[in-house]
């Protein structure tokens, strides 16, 4: 009998996903945890692993489609492994021309262009501009009959090449936003240079490099020409007649893609280039699309208030500067401030309870687990993956999480149990010098923690019962949080004793 494979939740809050591609096909068998499909949402990238071992009998759901949570997406036959060659025998000849079909009912479908329309929606937009003759005198289309019935064959594999090659690349991270640029132009990922972390390719190397113009397809420079032309000049269709058809069937695909996301107060600070001729409108990633959701209806539904405190980190900082050399030596990592503050939050929550705990309408419900969430910026959106059971690690077993975790969201390799179960939030926002920012709580979390950049500064301290002024590297602390369970003063409270806890910071005190 065969196993559904349905679309997982990756988050407490998420409802559903994208599939941005599929890393197996029909007739594939695969083991236990094997990787099926990358899936995107506004939390994470993830891949979904096979729950049995199998032969893909079906997909159901193709590339690029957005699904609700517990949607079916393909059948997997575990007991399928000797029967499915011969029941596939039929169709291997099909699946050799199309390897990368997403679902039998695309496959039987090829070489109808009503019916092709729909899936295609998703490659360049040049292509349905080829579809569209219905306006043109008979003489033209008998002329453009031809080449479109070859067209016909060889999209199938054309789609394959352009839809696949620069996403499987997997020596290569991009956003799905970015993926898609690549293959609307066709460009060879092998020709990009990342300039993002870790040679990341970004969105303005893409754009750079079409500016730039190596080696680019014929069918690329019309669709953006068509985008640009079509809303300033619709009107003129006689003036450039093989034109303006293309530009009235390109007009379209730009608009659906960005017709989820037209509101200007989501759209973020990402640079783009400047235009050309005119505003550039921007479609949402998927990520972006589910963190302007998720922000609109936590601060729409969450009544914040927020609490800032000073720390002075003087301990902290001789503690990890005569730390720092011998631990990287050892471990291959730095310490990292972030985790003597999450090391200190732990500590406290325990005295602290309703801090680290959910809110539920008409209760409060304190978790017994303490799972510290780190935010973690990546391109064009924010993950925050989770440090399960924090309190129960060594300052060093703190620290490397935080590297490990921090270096796979930015690789889209986090597991979906790394997403999941979060009971606080510490976020970092010192890291690009920020002084004083206001964070938005991670809700069902009550509660989110934001370190500010270490200032030296001088400070009034006290030696041997007298005031001096000193310098001293200061951070500010800020507390956002959920008004309804808590209140100001158990808040003020629990940032005290997380301050006192680090002023009084052992500076000889060992990693472990």
């Amino acid at each position: 009998m065969p196993t559904t494979i349905k679309m997982p939740q990756l988050g407490e809050s998420v409802t559903e996903g994208t599939i941005e591609r599929w890393l197996v096909k029909e007739g594939d068998t695969v083991q236990q945890y094997d990787p099926l499909f990358e899936v995107v949402t506004d939390k994470v990238n993830a891949e979904v692993p096979a729950e049995v071992a199998g032969t893909i009998t079906k997909i159901i759901i193709p590339d690029g489609e957005t699904v609700a949570v517990g949607t079916p997406l393909a059948e997997i036959d575990a007991d399928g492994g000797a029967a499915q060659p011969e029941q596939d025998g039929a169709g291997q000849a099909e699946a050799a021309q199309g390897a990368h079909e997403p679902a039998p009912a695309q496959a039987e479908t090829p070489a109808q262009p009503a019916a092709t329309a729909e899936p295609e929606a998703r490659e360049p937009e040049v292509e349905p501009a080829e579809e569209q003759p219905a306006a043109e005198p008979a003489a033209a289309q008998a002329e453009q009959r031809e080449p479109a019935a070859a067209q016909a064959e060889q999209r199938e594999p054309a789609a394959a090449q352009a839809g696949a090659a620069p996403p499987t690349d997997g020596s290569v991270r991009m956003t799905p936003a970015v993926r898609r640029l690549v293959r609307e132009h066709g460009i060879d990922i092998s020709q990009l240079a990342g300039s993002g972390a870790g040679g990341r390719v970004t969105r303005e190397d893409v754009l750079a490099f079409i500016e730039r113009g190596p080696s680019q397809p014929a069918g690329a420079a019309p669709a953006v020409a068509a985008e640009e032309e079509a809303p300033a000049a619709p009107a003129p269709a006689a003036a450039a007649e093989p034109e303006a058809p293309a530009a009235r069937a390109e007009a379209p695909a730009p608009a659906a893609a960005a017709a989820p996301a037209p509101a200007p107060s989501f759209a973020g600070p990402t640079p783009v280039a400047a235009p050309t001729g005119g505003d550039t409108e921007m479609p949402l990633t998927q990520m972006r699309k589910g963190i302007a959701t998720k922000m609109t209806r936590v601060k729409q539904t969450v009544p914040h208030a927020y609490t800032v405190v000073e720390v002075d980190m003087h301990n902290v900082v001789r503690w990890r500067e005569s730390n720092q050399e011998a631990y990287r030596a050892r471990e291959g990592i730095g310490l990292s401030y972030v985790a003597a503050v999450v090391k200190a939050v732990t500590e406290t929550l325990r005295q602290h309870p309703t801090i680290n705990s959910q809110f539920a309408d008409d209760k409060i419900i304190l978790k017994q687990a303490m799972n510290v969430g780190i935010a973690v910026a990546v391109d064009n959106g924010l993950l925050v993956p989770v440090i399960h059971n924090a309190d129960q690690l060594s300052i060093s077993g703190v620290n490397m999480r935080i590297q490990d975790l921090a270096a796979r969201a930015r690789s889209n390799k986090l597991r979906l149990d790394e997403i999941q179960g979060g009971t606080f939030t510490v976020n970092n926002t010192g890291w690009f010098g920020s002084v004083s920012s206001m964070p938005i709580v991670n809700a069902p979390e009550v509660a989110i923690l934001s370190m500010e950049a270490i200032v030296k500064r001088p400070v009034v301290v006290e030696v041997d019962g007298e005031d001096i002024i000193a310098i001293r590297p200061m951070m500010n602390m800020t507390c956002s949080f959920d008004h309804r369970p808590l209140d100001g003063a158990q808040v003020g409270a629990f940032l005290s004793d997380v301050r006192k806890r680090l002023e009084e910071w052992d500076p000889e005190a060992p990693i472990g």
